[in-house]
């Protein structure tokens, strides 16, 4: 029996015959489509993460699972990996501006030490931070990320290590007051709970 008619919608062939007609997903037959066409495309709801090289779509379950599945492996890069376990970037840059607007420019020298003077700006602003926080797999990849002196550092793992034992003495000692305590304590446990000091 010979087609009718045919007609194209998208990547979709439909083929008109005089008692059905037969619709064909082409991308799914060919299993590609034009790159291009891909990275503009929304993905599905059920497939929401596109990879940003060939603009493939995956679902979240497939990220960081072990096995590439973007064609450039960005579905298992490290620093994604880690930034999918800890609070997102917004979030920590919101927290951080929170406390600067607070406290004055100079605030979060009492968890990172003098380069965090004047709004984080030495240690290239709150986004390179929050940034930093979300993608660094340690505190010793944070370190390195921003350039920070060994003693400052070595300062922010015992504030860290602090909020891990509970030792809320510490953080008072170094002037977080007790109103902020709970807020401050929250946020340091997230990084702590997903092996910021492993």
């Amino acid at each position: 029996m010979a087609p009718k008619s045919w007609l194209w919608f998208g990547n979709m062939l439909f083929v008109s015959f005089p008692l059905a007609i037969l619709g064909i997903d082409l991308s799914r037959l060919y299993g590609h489509m034009p790159a291009v066409a891909k990275r503009n495309e929304a993905c599905h709801p059920y497939e929401p993460f596109k990879c940003p090289g060939d603009g493939n779509c995956i679902s979240i379950q497939y990220l960081c699972d072990g096995a590439p599945d973007c064609s450039d492996g960005y579905d298992e890069d490290m620093r994604l990996c880690t930034a999918a376990k800890r609070p997102p970037v917004e979030e920590t840059a919101s927290f951080l501006q929170s406390l600067l607007a607070s406290h004055g420019p100079n605030y979060l020298e009492k968890l990172f030490g003098s380069k965090a003077r004047d709004a984080l700006a030495p240690l290239g602003g709150v986004e390179k931070v929050a940034i930093a926080l979300s993608e660094s797999q340690t505190i010793e990849d944070f370190g390195a990320a921003l350039h920070l002196m060994r003693s400052d550092l070595e300062h922010l793992r015992s504030v860290f290590m602090a909020v891990e034992n509970g030792d809320l003495g510490m953080l008072k000692s170094i002037g977080i007051k007790d109103s902020e305590l709970g807020d401050v304590k929250f946020f340091l446990e997230k990084l702590v709970n997903t092996g910021f000091l492993d």
